[in-house]
């Protein structure tokens, strides 16, 4: 299976440790010299490329797009075209239009295609879900997700047209991941986002009320405005008879900072004030993994196109809600 990586730097970086890790041949694409240079230091690549039409016509059987947001149509299908399978970091798109388009081309082309969403995969979270459908905490009423951090770069994801939006589109549609699957399918949204004070174009914090079929409430909050931000709970489920939440003292302290060790997002659940153990699994390797033995096995990927569309509605309609 050949692997060809298209965008090696920032998260590249991360999908290029899982395919080392993971014993999976792969080559890279990438703008920057020094970043190609990278990868032939500590990754023996089989080929690099400066030229990513290339890269897209090489000899691989799988194409990896880590690229701005608003490139993801364009290349994917381009790629699909010519009967490459394509994974693709997060968000599907920036518009639902595209994302149907590509979802389309996947099925016209026969080729797999999988949306690379790593909160899907944390066992903390899939735990503390079977946790909520064991009735560990009777009838859920409330449910709270929240990141909140600082950003002050320039680079592609400060520019709003790249993005597709703002901080929302961006990292905050990992948290509404973890927000729908824990609260279902919702029928009303009341949200605002708005600009704190970062150095993105776009909108940089979003709260949000999520009032779900269950009948159960969600409160969002996400920020790339907060200064000196605590280490809060990512996520807490309120029930009639208990609750669980993440245990921050068992997160890891810099989010995939470390590039070769275990890369995981949430802390143990901590069911009715007892921590809850689990086992760490790296969420990189168990999504890219799950994907290539899809390609080899010709099975579904395991994380759903449904899904990937259920997040992009809900950032629209919370950019609709915050106009």
């Amino acid at each position: 299976m050949k692997v060809t990586l298209i965008g090696g730097n920032g998260f590249g970086k991360l999908h290029g440790e899982s395919y080392k890790q993971l014993g999976i041949e792969f080559s890279v694409y990438d703008r920057n010299p020094e970043v190609l240079e990278y990868y032939r230091k500590n990754y023996g690549v089989r080929n690099v490329f400066e030229n990513i039409d290339d890269a897209i016509h090489s000899d691989s059987d799988v194409i990896d797009i880590v690229l701005p947001h608003k490139m993801h149509r364009e290349i994917s299908t381009r790629a699909m075209e010519l009967g490459k399978h394509v994974i693709m970091e997060k968000p599907i798109a920036t518009t639902f239009e595209e994302a149907t388009e590509i979802i389309e081309a996947s099925v016209k082309n026969h080729v797999k295609f999988m949306v690379a969403e790593q909160y899907n995969f944390d066992p903390s979270l899939n735990r503390a879900i079977e946790l909520v459908k064991e009735n560990s905490i009777g009838k859920v009423h409330t449910i709270v997700v929240r990141d909140q951090r600082e950003y002050r770069k320039t680079g592609w994801r400060s520019k709003k047209d790249q993005m597709g939006g703002g901080a929302l589109i961006d990292g905050g549609i990992h948290y509404i991941e973890t927000l729908l699957d824990i609260g279902g399918d919702y029928r009303k949204i009341e949200s605002y986002s708005y600009h704190g004070g970062s150095s993105l174009e776009g909108e940089d914090s979003t709260v949000a009320l999520f009032h779900f079929t269950s009948g159960s409430h969600g409160m969002f909050l996400y920020t790339w405005a907060y200064s000196e931000a605590p280490r809060l709970p990512s996520y807490e489920i309120i029930g009639s008879e208990g609750s669980i939440y993440e245990d921050v003292q068992s997160r890891p302290m810099e989010e995939f900072k470390n590039m070769t060790g275990l890369r995981y997002v949430y802390g143990n659940p901590v069911l009715n004030g007892k921590k809850v153990e689990i086992k760490k699994e790296d969420v990189f390797n168990l999504e890219i993994k799950g994907f290539i033995d899809s390609v080899k096995n010709n099975t579904e990927v395991p994380y759903s196109h449904n899904k990937a569309l259920r997040n992009l509605r809900a950032i629209l309609d919370i950019y609709r809600k915050g106009d």
